[in-house]
């Protein structure tokens, strides 16, 4: 798949890379979450996802890196924590180990078949992500889809500094 390809609801993420590193590393410039850019990458490259959501993904999680959770905690997706009591969301010794900890549960749980949230006919996409990312109903998920789709397709324009 082109980088330049639209970016919509029915994205694959996985089995594409609509983003080089380089692409990653100047979209994030100046913001704290660029320092596991090249570990996020080379992890959802490893995986076989999409690194521009998974980039996407960890900004809006963590605040592009400001969140509690990514600063103390090295976890950068929010990975098990719950609106019931976040404060025990899980704790990771190094950020490596956070980001392949939550990218791993993506692959196998929502983008594999199978998987305990594939969605099927949405698969591994992005409203199928949606499906069971977002709480609150189709209206949240087609906003979760339209921020992460924008999102993505910025990754995509931004100027390749390697």
């Amino acid at each position: 798949m082109s980088l330049k390809d639209l970016v919509t609801g029915d994205a694959a993420l996985r089995g594409v890379e609509r983003a080089t590193l380089g692409q990653l590393l100047a979209y994030t410039e100046g913001r704290p979450i660029q320092r596991v850019v090249p570990i996020i990458y080379g992890i959802a490259s490893e995986l076989d996802i999409d690194p521009a959501f998974a980039v996407a993904e960890a900004i809006l999680e963590s605040g592009w890196g400001t969140s509690n959770f990514a600063c103390t905690r090295h976890n950068w997706y929010g990975y098990q924590a719950y609106y019931e009591d976040s404060t025990q969301a899980r704790h990771f010794a190094t950020d490596e180990e956070g980001i392949r900890a939550a990218l791993q549960a993506m692959a196998e749980n929502y983008f594999a078949p199978g998987g305990t949230y594939f969605a099927d006919g949405a698969g591994a996409t992005l409203k199928g992500w949606a499906r069971h990312w977002i709480d609150g109903g189709p209206e949240n998920w087609q906003r979760g889809v339209r921020t992460l789709a924008r999102i993505m397709r910025e990754i995509a324009n931004a100027p390749d500094s390697e």
